[in-house]
């Protein structure tokens, strides 16, 4: 038995149920194919023809009957699938039913089936060829193709792993696995630290400005390289101070000798980071100046701000390193200063060279 629930075979084929036969069912699935060839109960027919002849040829006798609904569904459709069904059984000597579907709604008439007569298998049909399914290995196709052809996006579809097969490849081929493993991690890393900042776009915007935008380029390389060497000459003297041998062999001892390497650490790296930090504030208000924008007064009051808060700090470190009640005085002195400048900046010129948005 195949129950269509919202009657597509009445309204679309204009073929009246219940239909009880295997020829009669064939001529209604034709018709309702003719009529709409995307429309899913018309295979749901022929399957319930072929499980008839199935179970024909097995030596099980048996019918294939077609029931409906109603184009509305609800109350009014499962009526007349009780009615139906009731009608078909009633007319012969059935011990069971086998209930062929292609699923959905079609489903929900199990219970109504089965207060009828008992319901000995459920058959759900599902068609193979889906405009759904095809649609959506077309967006695929769509995006995978862009994935390959198109360069914005395979220089990291195609591009990053290349180089990341290539270089593994050559390095194995040396023998240094773990040089393999190391160069994957930091080509992967780098890739997504690019991306995830935006850095390629960055530059591409950088380089279409011109002469501005190289100044600014180079300022913001120069800047990351002497800013990872200030770190490094900090990690240096720290690494090269007393404590540190005590702290490695006895990592408690970082309770004790912890202030003394920040110290180290902060003394050695203030002046190259302050130095990249500059290098990038000025760079920044060479190109604003060059470009006629407001936002060079920004650049210069970050410079300002630099030159105001380098010895504090710088006085900060030495207090770290040898905790001199000398260095604790100035410090205090270098805070108050820069306090006061600090106050005469916001008060007298900072609104009014505060950040506007470039012309």
């Amino acid at each position: 038995m195949c129950v269509d629930r919202d009657d597509d075979l009445g309204a679309k084929a204009r073929v009246p149920t219940p239909v009880v036969g295997r020829d009669e069912a064939v001529a209604a699935a034709t018709k309702l194919a003719l009529a709409d060839p995307e429309e899913a109960d018309a295979n749901a027919i022929f399957a319930a023809v072929k499980k008839c002849d199935d179970l024909r040829r097995s030596g099980t006798p048996c019918e294939v009957a077609i029931v409906c609904g109603d184009v509305n569904g609800g109350f009014d459709a499962d009526r007349r699938i009780g009615k139906e069904v009731a009608s078909v059984l009633g007319a012969g000597q059935y011990a069971g039913v086998v209930l062929v579907s292609d699923g959905g709604e079609d489903e929900n008439v199990i219970p109504i089936v089965q207060s009828i007569k008992p319901i000995v298998s459920v058959e759900r049909v599902a068609v193979k060829h889906s405009q759904t399914v095809e649609e959506t290995y077309q967006v695929l196709g769509r995006y995978l193709r862009m994935l390959i052809f198109d360069s914005r996006y395979s220089r990291w579809s195609l591009g990053v792993p290349g180089l990341i097969l290539i270089l593994a490849g050559v390095l194995i081929i040396s023998g240094q696995v773990f040089d393999a493993e190391l160069a994957t991690l930091l080509i992967v890393g780098g890739a997504f630290l690019i991306r995830g900042f935006n850095i390629d776009r960055t530059v591409a915007v950088l380089l279409h400005r011109g002469p501005t935008g190289y100044m600014r380029l180079f300022s913001m390389i120069a800047s990351v390289l002497i800013v990872v060497a200030g770190l490094l000459a900090g990690y240096n003297a720290m690494t090269g101070a007393q404590g540190w041998s005590q702290v490695v062999s006895h990592p408690s001892a970082l309770l004790v000798y912890g202030a003394q390497l920040a110290g180290y650490m902060i003394g050695g790296s203030l002046a190259l980071v302050w130095g990249g930090v500059a290098i990038y504030s000025a760079g920044a208000l060479l190109s604003h100046i060059a470009r006629d924008s407001i936002r060079w007064r920004r650049d210069g009051f970050l410079l300002l701000m630099l030159a105001i808060l380098y010895f504090p700090i710088r006085t900060f470190s030495v207090f770290l390193e040898n905790g001199a009640a000398e260095a604790s005085f100035l410090l205090v002195s270098y805070v108050l200063i820069g306090l006061a400048a600090i106050f005469t900046l916001t008060v007298a010129i900072y609104p009014k060279v505060r950040t506007r948005a470039a012309p």
